[in-house]
């Protein structure tokens, strides 16, 4: 029995050092994901600052994850705009459905340090708890930095694999905040 307990312990430490995002490097205008068997090297192009209603999300212990977070998320003005003429557009069977479906964003995250790691993880928490028991929608204000893949290298092999890797967009993301959907809504 004590051997099953240390063996939950020992697992419960690994998940934590994962948890806490000490694989990014972050030094000037440049971002490194060790992603297990691979560094990701990103360079930051601009400033990025965006509220989005929350679709879905996922979160990855995976440590060969370049980015841990994924949100699926329509953005503020899609959603006011959609939701002036569908306030029921969030559910299936709304016409507005069909509208906000196509711009619905995959969004790349990758939390700047353990505390926007927990936020955003809270985040999705909220929208799953909101979502089974016909609760509130959850909107998220995100800010931080788009970024561009550099490189993705296998240091052992000084190989660049970027081209294997996904290309869509990921963005840095210093801040994240929970904000009222309603709120946000209202102001079509």
């Amino acid at each position: 029995m004590k051997t099953f307990f240390g063996l939950v312990l020992i697992v419960l430490v690994v998940v934590s050092v994962y948890d806490s995002a000490e694989n990014i490097t972050i030094a000037g205008d440049s971002v490194i994901v060790d992603a297990g068997d691979y560094d990701v090297e990103f360079e930051t192009l601009r400033e990025y600052q965006a509220t989005y209603m929350l679709f879905g999300g996922e979160y990855s212990r995976d440590k060969t994850s370049i980015n841990p977070i994924t949100l699926f998320g329509l953005g503020s003005v899609d959603a006011r705009n959609i939701f002036a003429r569908y306030p029921d557009f969030h559910r299936c069977n709304s016409p507005g459905a069909q509208l906000a479906q196509p711009k619905v964003k995959w969004l790349n995250l990758i939390p700047a340090d353990k505390q926007v790691l927990n936020e955003l993880k809270e985040s999705i928490e909220e929208y799953e708890d909101n979502l089974g028991s016909d609760g509130d929608r959850v909107c998220v204000s995100l800010v931080g930095k788009t970024l561009r893949m550099r490189s993705g290298k296998v240091p052992v092999m000084h190989r660049d694999r970027s081209g294997k890797l996904r290309p869509p967009t990921y963005h840095l993301i210093n801040s994240s905040k929970m904000v009222s959907c309603k709120s946000l809504l209202d102001q079509a």
